[in-house]
């Protein structure tokens, strides 16, 4: 025998029945939140079913994902747009006036006089030869060579330069310890040797200059060839107890000769209270006084007279500790900061130690013209500016990524100049950043190189150095420098566009100088009114984003046009500001965060944000007051562009995210949902009716042919779809309001319920028109792609409670509405989803339905082939063709359906077959038993053929219902007449246990059994609350107590009361004795019958009601009643029952058979008793 083919799990149990959809019927208390989890399918799929909707619903899925798409598209245009970057704002006030030919003249001379009076020792970098410098200075200078002729040939003829020498003794290291503890306290002396001749040079190397010689070798020594003035001698602080010293101190020495002098510095260890520092200070301040020799006999004398008293003796002279002879011809151009290596003063001394010196050259007096009318500070500065000018006019690579580097032949002049104006290295840093600041307003450079320029400022700066001429210029430079900045960053979307890596790193490193100037003490000591420059910051922004709102506004002209093309300009205005203020989070705002401490994000975003609610605001009011006129109508594509600008608005919004929470509250767009609530009502409409277009389209164009792996249709993937993109625009609207929401969700979830129900009603409907024509086959595949898809939309519409958020939906409702706002919730959607599960489970089984009834005809041939085989044909070859036809249904079946539509039809067609089985016994009522073996026999093999060793339908499915009706009519159709009698009284004692009311009334006996005797006596008590019967109201009744069934006491007699007139709660109180054997008691069904008349005078009597009572209830051995006391016992009451014998099956069976006298028998009595109470 075949089983079930591909069952897997048990069918679902049905439903119980309520009302259609329409009519809304409340669910069941007990019934779940939601349904369980559906198994979905690619939302994705190739949609060739109802293209005009598809169009639609496409177009609204391209306004879900367009906010990502273009937000993500910002990121890419970053790395995309290469280039130079935008031009930089300019202002005039920020550009200095160009200077005139006659000031070019006056700084060209300077700047030749510079290039004649160079002195020291040039570097590699530097440009020696004096030619090349004046090439480069006529072409920087524009000068022709007559000029550059003139010019040169005055200053040679002017005076030459004289010099300086500014020296710095900073510290000195590891010196020699002279003193007992270890240590020394020494001091410098130093001076200018004077120039010698090459003689005097050979001379001077076999011995070593001095400052202090021993009284005996300075009176030895005929002469002292070297010449030094007495006001040229320096003398630094002694440093007591240290072999380090720190003296920092600062001497300038006036220069005769460049070429020859020489720097003569001593170091010595101070041992006497009045040693030759203090001899050397007073010495210093008598004039006129030359020639070593009479200045060492000074010193000595000096010596004497205040040592004497001290020591009588030289032992408390102050030691050498070494020495330094520094030629002047050796310096650098831009000096010495060294350590210079100590020398001994001749073989026999022994030194060590270092020494660090800051030796600078500078001329001390210049005899130009510029020099008499302004400062050096002024001069250098307006040479630099000069210099940049040229230089940067001829960069040949990205001019505006210019790093200030300058030719060597500009160095050379630069540095000469510095030199020899006695710029300190703060004077220069300030006047470098001044001019190059300054040319970067109207010639924009590389902010690196500025910010390089700010740091060495602040690393030379010390408040006290700095004149008042040099700091007005840096105050004023800072000023310009923040207001140029200030002025970017108004414009920074134009200047600085995200699109342009160059942009955004010059942006940055732009903020980082106006960062570095806000820090710097310099900025702070010079202008110190200007303390709040993140403030002036936070205003530029505000300032500039309006204007760039404005020039938006502008450009799309969100003004003109219809109500309808303001609302799409609009959105183009919303969409270009989202892109901004995504720009401003993820670029700017990090950029001012890191640099100036300025939320950029922040201040753009509020002052956009709010600027969009005023505009959008506005738009909306003129929408609601048109939408509220009753003939107002929203059309599609007003409902597109309104569907549009939420998404738009609501993906702006949602930049609040990353507001501090203290800016959050009362943002303009906090509420901006308000404003669509009457069009999104009026948008779900459209939506629907689309839905509904888009359905109806694909139930024509579906061809009921499985799709892909699955086993439903097209169309059931297209209306799937179709939800799931309403489903995603619900979920992308994001409705904040719980009210509202609970009224949208409402609305989606009917529209979803009565789109899902009008799909299966037109597959229904096309598989109606479709049947005729069609083989049995191909219609039933058709039929169960049909089924198929129904199931695979009812999945989807289970899953709603999750998909619509029906859970937040209700904690929003009841945290706002309390317990009732959550029931209500509760009440109105499941009440929806329970009622379209109705409608279309009732589909579907019109559908199966619809099969079956395709199957009956054949059914009934195989079932009548059964019934009507003769009773030599064995069983299994009268049953197998219908199991060969069930068996090929199957397959068909089994390949076709999904398995909670197999396990449906399954049930329905084991329905069937039972109803058909059930109607081919009823009417062969009284055949030979064999007959109805055969039947029990189909029924056991059907059951092992649906349930499929478990595979298929539950056991218990398939035995309850009509299985229970069917397997009690062919046992009853196997027993004899006795044996159906006696079941019958089975049934009528059974039903009597369970009756405990009754409206025909109740009497009440007594009953006890004599066992020696077999004797069972019957008191009849009373009766109460009979039926009237009689024309006054009343009866006269009488009871008839009789031992049943007739069969078993054959020697037992009716008996019967006394009548009582016109009585409806008679007493009678009447014995009657009855003779029953153990063997008569012991049978389940042997009872007592208690039937009440209506006696009539002139009619037959009519029947009241009747009763039974099992004589196991007290004849039974043990029982009270079974017992001497058994008089003893309580009267019990039997409530009347009046049943009409023929609805009784074993009626219809007992009166079929009409060659049995004792059922005939039977049946006429009982008919008897029907006929009464049909006369009554």
């Amino acid at each position: 025998m075949s089983t079930l083919l591909e069952l897997k799990s048990s069918v679902l149990r049905q439903v119980q029945r309520s009302q259609s959809l329409r009519s809304r019927r409340e669910p069941p208390p007990t019934a779940a939140a939601g349904p369980p989890t559906p198994t979905r399918v690619p939302d994705r799929v190739a949609l060739g079913v109802a293209k005009g909707n598809g169009e639609f619903f496409e177009r609204m899925h391209k306004i879900v994902q367009k906010q990502e798409s273009l937000l993500a598209a910002t990121h890419a245009e970053e790395e995309i747009i290469a280039g130079p970057p935008p031009p930089e704002c300019t202002d005039q006030a920020f550009v200095l006036e160009k200077a005139t030919r006659n000031e070019l003249d006056l700084l060209y001379e300077e700047a030749v006089y510079t290039v004649v009076n160079r002195v020291g020792v040039p570097s590699p970098e530097y440009v020696t030869n004096e030619g090349d410098l004046f090439n480069y200075l006529q072409k920087v200078f524009d000068m022709s060579q007559e000029e550059h002729d003139i010019i040169l040939q005055r200053v040679r003829e002017s005076k030459r330069a004289s010099f300086s020498l500014r020296v710095s003794v900073m510290k000195g290291k590891n010196l020699m310890a002279k003193d007992a503890n270890g240590y020394s306290d020494p001091y410098c002396m130093l001076g200018i040797l004077l120039g010698q001749s090459p003689r005097e040079t050979e001379e001077r190397k076999e011995r070593k200059f001095s400052f202090r010689k021993r009284k005996d070798k300075l009176e030895k020594r005929s002469s002292v060839k070297e010449v030094l003035a007495a006001r040229d001698i320096h003398v630094t602080e002694v440093k007591p107890e240290t072999l380090n010293p720190v003296w920092n101190e600062h001497f300038a020495f006036d220069i005769d000769d460049v070429q020859n002098d020489v720097l003569h510095l001593d170091i010595w260890d101070h041992d006497d209270d009045v040693s030759v520092a203090e001899a050397c200070r007073k010495l210093n301040e008598i004039s006129g006084l030359r020639g070593m020799g009479r200045y060492f006999k000074q010193i000595a004398k000096s010596v004497r007279a205040n040592g004497a008293a001290a020591s009588g003796s030289e032992e408390n002279a102050d030691d050498f500790l070494g020495c330094l002879n520094i030629p002047l011809s050796e310096i650098p151009v831009v000096g010495y900061d060294k350590w210079f290596k100590l020398e001994p003063r001749s073989s026999a001394s022994k030194v060590q130690g270092e020494c660090h010196l800051i030796l600078r050259l500078f001329t001390a007096q210049r005899d130009t013209a510029l020099t008499k009318m302004v400062s050096n500070v002024v001069i250098h500065q307006k040479l630099l500016s000069q210099i940049l000018e040229y230089e940067h006019s001829h960069a040949q690579k990205e001019p505006y990524n210019w790093n200030g580097q300058v030719c060597p032949a500009a160095w050379t002049v630069l540095s000469h100049h510095a030199v020899q104006a006695d710029l300190s290295p703060l004077q220069q840093a300030i006047i470098r950043w001044q001019c190059y600041s300054s040319h970067h307003h109207s010639q924009r450079m590389c902010y690196s190189l500025l910010l390089r320029l700010l740091r060495a400022v602040e690393a030379e700066w010390e408040a006290g150095d700095v004149q008042k001429e040099l700091e007005s210029l840096l105050a004023q430079s800072f000023k310009l420098y923040c207001d140029y900045c200030l002025s970017q960053m108004k414009s920074i979307r134009q200047v600085f566009p995200c699109t342009s890596p160059i942009a955004i790193t010059r942006c940055e490193l732009m903020l980082r100088t106006i960062g570095q100037v806000q820090s710097m003490q310099a900025f702070k000591a010079v202008c110190s009114n200007r303390n709040e420059l993140h403030l002036e910051i936070a205003t530029v922004i505000k300032k500039g984003t309006v204007e760039w709102y404005e020039a938006t506004i502008s450009h799309f002209r969100s003004d003109e046009g219809t109500l309808e093309e303001q609302l799409k300009r609009l959105v183009l205005v919303v969409d270009a500001v989202c892109v901004d203020v995504q720009s401003g989070q993820n670029v700017y705002n990090k950029l001012f965060h890191s640099s100036v401490k300025v939320d950029f994000f922040s201040i753009s975003f509020r002052q956009l944000e709010k600027l969009v609610a005023d505009d959008v605001s506005v738009a909306m009011e003129r929408v609601c007051g048109t939408l509220e006129q009753e003939s107002s109508r929203l059309s599609q594509t007003m409902g597109e562009t309104l569907f549009e600008l939420f998404m738009s608005l609501k993906t702006l919004k949602r930049f609040r995210e990353f507001l501090p929470l203290k800016d959050t509250k009362m943002l303009a767009l906090t509420g901006f949902h308000n404003w669509f609530k009457t069009s999104i009502h009026k948008w779900l409409q459209i939506v629907h009716e689309k839905s509904m277009e888009r359905i109806r389209k694909a139930v024509e164009q579906d061809q009921l042919e499985p799709v892909l792996q699955a086993k439903h249709s097209i169309s059931a993937v297209d209306v799937t779809t179709c939800f799931g993109q309403v489903r995603e625009f619900w979920t992308q609207l994001a409705w904040p309001d719980s009210a509202g929401a609970f009224i949208f969700v409402t609305r989606l979830t009917d529209n979803f319920c009565s789109e899902a129900v009008s799909y299966s009603e037109l597959l229904k409907r096309k598989i109606e028109r479709s049947q005729l024509g069609r083989d049995h086959r191909s219609f039933t595949v058709q039929l169960c792609v049909a089924l198929n898809d129904t199931e695979h939309v009812r999945v989807y519409l289970s899953g709603l409670p999750r998909e619509l958020d029906w859970r937040g939906v209700e904690q929003a409702m009841e945290e706002s509405c309390g317990a009732e706002g959550k029931e209500q919730v509760n009440k109105a959607l499941n009440g929806q989803l329970y009622n379209a599960d109705l409608d279309l489970q009732r589909e579907t089984k019109r559908m199966i339905t619809h099969l079956t009834d395709k199957m009956l005809p054949e059914l009934r041939r195989y079932i009548q082939h059964i019934s009507l085989s003769p009773d030599t044909i064995n069983n299994d070859d009268a049953v197998s063709p219908l199991m060969k036809y069930l068996d090929s249904t199957l397959v068909i079946l089994s390949e076709s359906l999904v398995k909670e539509n197999l396990a449906r039809v399954l049930q329905s067609l084991w329905e069937l077959l039972l109803r058909m089985i059930l109607d081919s016994v009823a009417e062969n009522r009284g055949v030979q038993v064999e007959f109805y073996t055969r039947f029990q026999y189909t029924i056991e093999t059907l059951v092992r053929f649906f349930h499929a060793d478990g595979e298929g339908l539950l056991l218990e499915d398939l035995k309850s219902g009509d299985y229970k009706a069917l397997d009690e009519e062919l046992r009853l159709n196997k027993c004899s007449s006795f044996e159906l009698i006696e079941q019958y009284f089975l049934e009528k004692i059974s039903q009597q246990r369970i009756l405990k009311h009754s409206r025909f009334g109740r009497i009440s006996v007594k009953c006890y059994y004599d066992a020696p005797e077999q004797r069972l006596t019957v008191e009849i008590l009373h009766a109460a609350d009979l039926i009237a019967l009689d024309a006054n109201g009343l009866s006269d009744p009488f009871v008839i107590v009789e031992l049943c069934p007739h069969h078993l006491f054959p020697n037992s007699r009716s008996q019967r009361t006394q009548v009582k007139l016109k009585t409806l709660h008679p007493v009678f109180d009447e014995l009657f004795y009855f003779h029953v054997s153990p063997e008569q008691y012991r049978h389940r069904f042997a009872c007592l019958t208690f039937t009440v008349m209506d006696y009539d005078w002139l009619s037959t009597n009519d029947f009241a009601g009747e009763a039974v009572a099992p004589l196991s209830d007290f004849c039974w051995p043990g029982r009270p009643n079974a017992t001497p006391a058994g008089k003893t016992v309580q009267p019990f009451i039997l409530h009347l029952s009046r049943q009409k014998p023929s609805e009784k099956p074993i009626m219809k069976m007992l009166e079929a058979r009409t060659g049995d006298r004792e059922a005939q028998e039977f049946v006429r009595r009982l008919k008897e008793i029907e006929k009464s109470m049909e006369e009554e």
